[in-house]
């Protein structure tokens, strides 16, 4: 079933605006029908409709976090840090998030979550820390880039 050409706008993306069906950036041409896109130069409503990512995205200015260990941290000596990186951004943006941030996040395709835990260390007057270097190697390898990310806390 074709659209009158009058309620069609055909439309070109590079990648950033729409995903497809299987959250894959969808770059080419498509109709915008209705308020909807759909893959391709000719609507056919067979296709499923593209999805608009600023959409997928549940706050698009997810909180960043700074990390402090609290009292029961401090008493564990270790607590686990949370972590964000929005998959479809370059180049990499990597946040610290809160546990809250985290739960509200981690199902949602377009967002690469990560925790890692953290020993806390109060072995000097002031509170620190260090995070397992196997661990972050390994953590790397399935967010790259936070190595990087976590290089000052790494020395």
């Amino acid at each position: 079933m074709r659209a009158p050409k009058n309620l069609v706008k055909v439309k070109y993306t590079m990648g950033e605006k729409y995903v497809d069906s299987n959250f894959n950036p969808y770059e080419g041409y498509y109709c915008e029908v209705q308020g909807k896109a759909y893959p391709g130069k000719v609507y056919t409503g067979k296709s499923k409709p593209l999805k608009l990512i600023s959409s997928l995205i549940n706050n698009n200015k997810v909180s960043g976090f700074v990390f402090n260990p609290t009292e029961d941290d401090l008493q564990k000596k270790s607590t686990l840090r949370y972590f964000i990186k929005y998959i479809h951004t370059i180049p990499i943006y990597i946040k610290e998030i809160n546990l809250s941030t985290y739960n509200s996040v981690k199902s949602n395709p377009l967002y690469q979550t990560l925790v890692l835990k953290y020993t806390v260390s109060t072995d000097s007057p002031m509170v620190n820390g260090f995070f397992d270097m196997d661990e972050v190697e390994q953590a790397n390898k399935k967010m790259p880039g936070i190595k990087l990310y976590l290089q000052d806390e790494l020395v």
